[in-house]
């Protein structure tokens, strides 16, 4: 998750460079954290779907009876 965190930050770092985003909007800028932190917590919780449609293996977590 960390990785995808640097993604979306390096991300909005060209935006902002690139002069597409300004950060000069509190409003704005809320709500593309509220995107940016969506976007991170979707793909660290559909990780295991992706790994499973790439690899073939299911995960099981293992309980002992």
């Amino acid at each position: 998750m960390i990785l995808v965190a640097a993604v979306v930050a390096a991300l909005g770092w060209v935006f902002v460079d690139r002069g597409l985003l300004r950060l000069d909007n509190p409003s704005l800028n809320a709500w593309l954290g509220i995107l940016a932190l969506s976007v991170i917590l979707r793909i660290g919780l559909s990780w295991s779907h992706a790994r499973r449609r790439l690899s073939g293996q299911s995960d099981i977590d293992g309980v002992g009876d």
